[in-house]
């Protein structure tokens, strides 16, 4: 008996051992993703800040859209196409869309409104559609609100 009942506790402390190894790497391993997804948004900030010919677009759009005709297309279709990728993190739940609104949705929407922005870049083609998607779902947030709800986090 006595055996039996030593066999039933090591077993009981094996799995208990077993399930805690289980949950401590369950837990290491989200806090490995956050950490990887961190970097990720703030590698992207840092393009979007120091790219320069989106700082002189973005200072344009700003003071008076219509300079922008001083600044190419090549130019034009890379910023655009720079927040594609932000919407398309946001469409496959790698950004939060409080977070992607709160860092980039006014700039979205201020290029979004911008007609002389997009001269000679076919605002209605198929190819824009994720920005025209993303800049419609920015539209309809609320900063005030994310956080007031406490969602704007990495």
């Amino acid at each position: 008996m006595l055996l039996e009942t030593v066999k039933d506790v090591s077993i009981i402390i094996g799995g208990a051992i077993a399930f805690l190894t289980l949950w401590q790497g369950l837990v290491q391993y989200a806090r490995q993703n956050h950490a990887i997804r961190a970097a990720q948004f703030i590698d992207l900030r840092r393009r979007f800040l120091e790219e320069k010919s989106f700082q002189t677009i973005l200072t344009h759009i700003h003071r008076d859209c219509s300079k922008l005709k001083d600044v190419t297309r090549q130019e034009r279709r890379n910023l655009v196409g720079f927040l594609e990728e932000i919407a398309l993190m946001v469409n496959s739940g790698l950004v939060r869309p409080e977070v992607a609104h709160y860092m980039f949705g006014y700039y979205v929407l201020l290029i979004a409104d911008c007609e002389p922005f997009w001269d000679g870049l076919e605002r209605d083609s198929d190819y824009w559609a994720v920005f025209r998607a993303f800049a419609a779902r920015m539209r309809t947030m609320s900063v005030s609100q994310d956080m007031k709800s406490g969602r704007i986090k990495i």
